[in-house]
């Protein structure tokens, strides 16, 4: 049968609908000042659209990125079997057309012949196969997004002995189990083809091709120089739907939106994809109606390390209780945020399917209440008495010192004890530190779905082996609601499914909702067509210069 892209996307319930929400989701590699090769003009010469931006954390090759800056550059370089269109529909790309059994368990692909990467070679089937399979083998960072494939395990890994090329022009994928949904996961990073110069001689991808990409995108990699810039120039070989209109793009890379916001007003930016918070009030005076705002799928959370000492067993269930009810989603929002943000009433933002609105029997833990965060840690002391300070470790470059810096005030004042930020300069060093399991506390998290599935944020965050899940946790009762879902033939199937393993998470806590994010944009008088995609990010390609 042909494939369904829509999904469930057109049923409604009451609570929740089937719309997009990466985030998101491993080597760290070292980057010179690199020069790729491209087909287009001298990079002194092409008039590029001159945005902002942070330094990936994770080099440049596709799976291995779970970071928001890397997957932006990735996202831009490089084009998958499908894509999606303003409203989260699925349309095709490299992929002319796909079907799916009426098990759901057998997809076909049919892939346009007309594509080629950057450095002119076709981009066939094997592109595709080899691409995942050596991801899987690899351990890499999206491999989250195969564990339905079979030959892989639950958390992605494996041999994908399901995956095969048919021909130069056609992909057959076997799965372990049914996914009605399965088309939308594959615009993703992880699903992203690469060309042959990307593999040494035993077939693994090699280290280097990340600090110098070859893809198949609406751009090319003309140069990275590394905390400073990443030139990119329009591909000269891209036939897809997303077809640059303009000639290129200057990522500056900024330590600081403050700065990066003082350089839109002084005319040295042309797109700011995140007005710092502290500016909004003034940006109305300084730029008028060149500004745009949208509501982010995604959601912003403090997680915190099971392996952390007087954070598992009991003990860490009673002290996350308490941290989430001591924090004042509301206010916050109102006093920092000046209202553009939405308090989490559970895991996943508002317009998703599953979303569960507040209601006291299940998501009250989310609700501020000091008496009861007071209680639960008291409780908790009975167990193991707290000593020392709480720390909250964040990324002081997205303008999130604020915010903690109430959080921290409020833990203090509800829970009797001295909670204090702890900044990092970048989210690289956060990365790194969840690597190495050396949090003493709760660290700022993000989230942004890379495609239009809950199932992408609620697996890649919270079941074991997801490429998002820094905290450790393991529920098999909440796997397998997830399973289910993704199974369902209807909207309320899944969605009924979806609340009911959230209602899971809401008892476990295994980290701690904040609320959804918001995009609040900035531009310039040389720029039009400014505007976002999907997922409330600006939609880069789109952007044109007067």
């Amino acid at each position: 049968m042909k494939a369904n892209h829509s999904g469930f996307r057109k049923a409604k319930t009451m609570r929740s609908r089937w719309l997009p929400l990466t985030v998101l989701a491993v080597t760290i590699l070292a980057a010179g000042g690199l020069t790729a090769c491209s087909n287009n003009t001298p990079a002194d010469s092409v008039d590029r659209i001159l945005i902002n931006g942070e330094e990936p954390a994770r080099g440049l090759i596709p799976a291995a990125a779970d970071d928001e800056a890397g997957i932006k550059i990735i996202d831009l370089l490089f084009a998958g079997l499908v894509t999606y269109d303003k409203q989260g529909q699925v349309i095709n790309d490299v992929a002319q057309e796909i079907t799916d059994s009426s098990d759901h368990k057998t997809w076909t692909i049919q892939l346009n012949t007309d594509r080629k990467f950057s450095d002119g070679t076709p981009v066939l089937a094997k592109n595709f196969v080899r691409a995942w399979k050596a991801s899987a083998a690899q351990k890499l960072g999206a491999t989250t997004a195969y564990e339905a494939i079979e030959g892989a395990e639950e958390d992605g890994t494996g041999n994908l002995s399901g995956v095969m090329a048919n021909g130069d022009d056609k992909i057959t994928i076997k799965l372990k189990r049914p996914v009605a949904d399965f088309s939308n996961r594959l615009g993703i990073n992880g699903f992203y083809p690469l060309p042959d110069s990307a593999f040494d001689k035993q077939g693994r991808i090699k280290k280097e091709f990340g600090q110098k990409p070859v893809g198949n995108g609406p751009y090319t990699l003309t140069n990275w120089e590394p905390s400073s810039q990443i030139l990119l120039d329009k591909s000269t070989t891209y036939r897809g739907p997303r077809e640059a209109k303009n000639a290129g793009l200057e990522v500056k890379i900024y330590a600081d939106l403050s700065a990066a916001y003082q350089d839109l007003l002084a005319g040295n930016l042309d797109v700011l994809d995140q007005i710092p918070d502290g500016e909004l009030p003034n940006s109305k005076k300084d730029l008028g109606n060149r500004r745009i705002s949208a509501v982010q799928a995604g959601m912003q959370t403090l997680d915190i390390d099971y392996q952390t000492k007087h954070f598992s067993g009991e003990e860490g269930k009673l002290r996350r209780r308490a941290i989430s009810q001591a924090i004042n989603r509301e206010e916050i929002i109102k006093t920092i945020f000046y209202g553009t943000r939405k308090a989490a009433t559970d895991f996943i933002p508002p317009q998703i399917l599953g979303h569960i609105e507040r209601r006291a029997d299940s998501n009250k833990l989310l609700e501020f209440d000091a008496a009861s965060a007071k209680q639960a840690w008291e409780a908790a002391d009975k167990i193991h008495p707290w000593q020392g300070e709480l720390k909250i470790t964040y990324n002081s470059n997205e303008s999130n010192q604020p915010w903690v810096d109430a959080i921290c005030n409020q833990l203090s004042n509800a829970l009797g004890i001295k909670a204090v930020g702890d900044p990092k300069p970048d989210f690289k060093t956060l990365m790194e530190m969840m690597d190495q399991h050396s949090f003493t506390g709760p660290f700022r998290m993000g989230w942004s779905m890379g495609y239009p599935s809950p199932n992408n944020l609620l697996a890649g965050r919270y079941v074991k082996g997801g490429n998002g899940n820094k905290m450790g946790y393991d529920n098999p009762a909440y796997a397998e609601l997830l399973t289910r879902a993704q199974a369902a033939d209807t909207a309320s199937e899944a969605g009924e499914l979806y609340q009911q393993a959230q209602t899971l998470l809401l008892a476990d806590l295994p980290s701690i909702p904040l609320w959804s994010p918001s995009s609040n944009i900035g531009f310039s008088q040389h720029v039009g067509k400014v505007t976002t995609d999907w997922k409330g990010e600006v939609a880069f390609h789109k952007v044109t210069r007067k």
